[in-house]
């Protein structure tokens, strides 16, 4: 494996962290990363909202069904989904360095596909893009030899009021441990061979 794919080798979901802090400059770095994220027709329909306090770490992990390495965390990144893209697909699409020829055709392309999606199709299509920017988060903190877990055990409800979030418009959907991890040993892992899951057609 090239040495340039080795974060992408040595990551692994870790429940044991130490209590040591990361860099506010490293955790930037990651929510860079997380912003410049693809996403479906360019909508972006996420915001990350970054918790560091111990108390709030505490009150999370409650939230969280009591997992100990929410409260252990260094910080945590709540991924939310945004379900009011069609509101501002418009005018995000203008802003872009287009030809107004080549907005409009994308706007009658692509609008009538947006306005058609009843409520839960929102919530999954833009659930699905915060899996996407779930993965550049966990990715850009091993590059940086953060450690990370996924957490979607949660109780959506309590953790959506905690944010003070608008139901209607957005939601949280994963929660990301990060932290430096009291492992020593990466642990092996465990997946099917590359044949088991690659065929070549």
């Amino acid at each position: 494996m090239k040495k340039e794919l080795e974060p992408f080798m040595t990551r692994y979901s870790c429940r044991n962290f130490s209590n040591k802090t990361i860099k506010e400059e490293d955790l930037k770095e990651i929510l860079e990363i997380a912003r410049l994220s693809p996403s479906s027709l360019g909508l972006e329909p996420w915001k990350f909202y970054v918790i560091q306090d111990k108390k709030k770490l505490e009150e999370i992990s409650l939230i969280a069904n009591h997992q100990n390495h929410v409260k252990t965390a260094a910080a945590l990144i709540i991924i939310t989904s945004r379900f009011d893209f069609d509101e501002y697909f418009e005018n995000k699409l203008k802003s872009r360095n287009m030809p107004k020829e080549e907005i409009e055709k994308r706007i009658n392309t692509y609008k009538p596909f947006l306005d058609s999606l009843d409520e839960k199709q929102k919530i999954a299509y833009s659930r699905e893009q915060a899996y996407i920017a779930l993965t550049s988060i966990l990715y850009a903190a091993n590059a940086l030899k953060i450690n990370s877990c996924t957490i979607g055990g949660f109780n959506q409800d309590k953790l959506n009021s905690y944010l003070n979030l608008n139901p209607k418009k957005e939601s949280a959907t994963l929660i990301v441990a990060l932290g430096i991890s009291n492992e020593e040993k990466i642990p092996t892992k465990s997946r099917f061979s590359f044949n088991e899951v690659v065929k070549f057609l």
